[in-house]
């Protein structure tokens, strides 16, 4: 009960959180980061933090709120033994000292978020196709390097 009280508490901060991000901005150039920032930070802490059957409920509710219909259903198909958003199987709070986002200088919806692996010593990255949806932005597609 208490792990599902602190994962209602995780996503309500989550959502209000994305809702003041975009209120405030309207700059797809700032929005965008921002948005990255705040899935990664929570998806990272709550991967990391809970217990590995608990922690898949909580990453499943930030996903819904952060990725397109499309992502998520092509990402059930494929059946992964590891998660996508990170390249990885476990989780590092450690990495969201390194943390980054970079947009692709051609393609506006194109960003790629890397991170330090303390374990192995090198940098992931992961390239993400980001759209806008109505009003908000989603992480629409993850992209093979």
């Amino acid at each position: 009960m208490n792990t599902i009280i602190k994962s209602g508490v995780l996503v309500g901060l989550c959502l209000l959180f994305n809702s003041e991000i975009f209120a405030q901005e309207k700059s797809t150039e700032s929005a965008i980061p921002k948005m990255l920032i705040t899935f990664y930070s929570t998806y990272i802490k709550a991967f990391s933090e809970m217990e590995p059957n608990k922690s898949e409920t909580v990453c499943d509710s930030i996903r819904n709120l952060y990725c397109s219909k499309n992502l998520l259903a092509e990402i059930k198909i494929h059946e992964l033994d590891y998660d996508p958003f990170l390249n990885a199987q476990d989780a590092d709070i450690e990495w969201l000292k390194t943390l980054k986002i970079t947009k692709d200088p051609k393609r506006n919806w194109l960003y790629t978020v890397s991170y330090l692996d303390n374990y192995s010593k090198e940098t992931v990255y992961i390239k993400l196709k980001i759209v806008k949806l109505k009003e908000s932005f989603k992480i629409d597609a993850i992209l093979r390097n």
